[in-house]
């Protein structure tokens, strides 16, 4: 009996161990660590408690700062609301939306948890002016919050107001970034074009059009040069590149671009100050590439920095004085373009049904004419779409065979391509001249001149130098002159 008396006695005494423990645990704030461990133990758990509850009317002003800036936001009538925006940044692109529902947020703000008055401030960021205050000004008084960490404990932050300590969802993240979080990032977006077509009984149709590039211009410290790309009727593929060289564009790499200029949105804003002094501290002051284009009827300014460690540029877009952050890959296919990637390496293409006459001239005294007529087919031609049949005849009026002759000479005369476009020291003497006149008036001269020491010949597109080509294609084409 006695034994059995002293077994119920001990395990009272463990269960009132155990409840005590249990009791001490209950009462100390989840999360561990150093800083979990300073927190006081004293709360008083009052789940929907209100932290401050204004009328939004009655707010004048609401000032904010924190370890990235400060910043003041002020009602505005917008119709029958009330929104708020930034004071002094009106004339920017804002969303204000996004601002005014972060600041409704405090003006009913409710806490999951009240803890009271705490002595150790800093073990919840709450010291001082915290990481960010917040001060609202109202017709009814000033309101001042103190924001703090993210709470251990629950899901929220810790704020204060006044010495009472708070744990509150409603605390927006945005409070503790900078004013620029609330900028628009769509830097801009061009419409797409619509073809309106009519069909024989007069009903009108609207449909997507291919997307037009008028004129595109590319400089700064990556360009040496002045790079110019032109929509042009002269140009096979409707674009032209006129500086450094003439030579046709069009290819995939200026289509690619072309694409990518529809729209920007930048990754953040990150500054107004377009001074010179902010300019220069973005590496914009001399861009590494600047971009002039206009798409689609649509024009823009674009310049960026050269790229991070992190592989971001900064950005100046057209006169709306911000200053973005935006990927190298946003913007990679125009500031890391270059002449040879943007332009055809055929020196001239002109359409074989198009020439009337063409001369070839080899080494200055060798010459060939071809004269042309065109005969339209009326079977297979539409009224969209004419097609010719060739009849070609030499020099002499001799017949030339089309099929035999002439057109393979001609698409390899006019697939000769260039592999370099550096400059180089050529001889007086053309090796061969190619002379092209056309029905609709008009002509083009494309010449080959050795370069010295090479087996290369420079070409130049009417008396302007456009690249180089290998001998071999040159001697190939020389084999196959009718």
């Amino acid at each position: 009996m006695k034994k059995n008396l002293r077994n119920i006695i001990i395990m009272l005494v463990v269960l009132a161990v155990l409840g005590g423990a249990a009791f001490l645990l209950t009462r100390m704030p989840a999360g561990g660590g150093e800083e979990a461990s300073s927190l006081p133990a004293e709360e008083s758990s009052q789940p929907g408690e209100t932290v401050l509850e204004l009328d939004e009317a009655e707010v004048e002003s609401v000032e904010v700062r924190n370890q990235n800036g400060e910043f003041t936001a002020v009602p505005i009538t917008d119709g029958d609301s009330l929104r708020f925006t930034l004071k002094g940044y009106e004339g920017y692109g804002l969303e204000n939306d996004h601002l005014t529902s972060n600041l409704r947020s405090l003006f009913h703000m409710t806490a999951a948890k009240s803890l009271g008055p705490q002595e150790n401030l800093e073990a919840f960021g709450l010291e001082g002016g915290g990481e960010a205050e917040v001060t609202i000004r109202a017709k009814s008084g000033d309101h001042t919050l103190i924001l703090g960490k993210n709470a251990a404990e629950t899901t929220g932050r810790y704020v204060r107001k006044g010495d009472e300590v708070y744990i509150s969802s409603s605390v927006p993240a945005n409070l503790y970034e900078s004013m620029y979080v609330y900028f628009v990032k769509d830097v801009y977006a061009i419409a797409g074009r619509t073809v309106e077509t009519v069909d024989e009984e007069g009903n009108k149709t609207e449909a997507a059009g291919d997307d037009i590039m008028q004129r595109m211009a590319l400089s700064g410290t990556h360009y040496p040069e002045e790079v110019v790309i032109e929509r042009s009727s002269r140009a096979s593929s409707s674009y032209l590149m006129t500086e450094p060289v003439v030579a046709e564009s069009g290819n995939t790499a200026f289509n690619e671009l072309a694409v990518s200029l529809k729209s920007l949105t930048a990754s953040q804003v990150v500054s107004t100050d377009v001074s010179e002094a902010g300019l220069k501290e973005h590496g914009l002051l001399e861009p590494e590439a600047r971009i002039q284009f206009t798409l689609n009827d649509s024009s823009h300014e674009l310049a960026v920095s050269a790229k991070d460690n992190e592989g971001n540029r900064y950005l100046l877009a057209d006169e709306n004085g911000v200053i973005y952050q935006v990927s190298n890959d946003q913007v990679s296919q125009w500031a890391e373009a270059s002449v040879m990637g943007l332009r055809m390496s055929y020196i001239w293409i002109p359409n074989i049904k198009n020439v009337e006459k063409l001369t070839v001239t080899v080494d200055g005294d060798q010459v060939h004419a071809y004269q042309i007529t065109r005969t339209k087919n009326e079977e297979k031609s539409t009224d969209s779409n004419i097609q010719y049949d060739l009849s070609i005849t030499d020099g002499s009026g001799g017949p030339v065979d089309y099929e035999e002759a002439y057109q393979p000479f001609y698409q390899k005369m006019i697939s000769l391509a260039v592999f370099s476009g550096e400059e180089a020291a050529y001889g007086k003497s053309c090796a061969l001249r190619a002379e092209y006149e056309y029905f609709e008036g008009g002509g083009d001269r494309v010449e080959f001149y050795p370069i010295e020491g090479q087996n290369r010949y420079a070409a130049l597109l009417n008396g302007e130098y456009t690249g180089q080509i290998r001998g071999t294609e040159l001697e190939a084409l020389f084999e196959l002159i009718p």
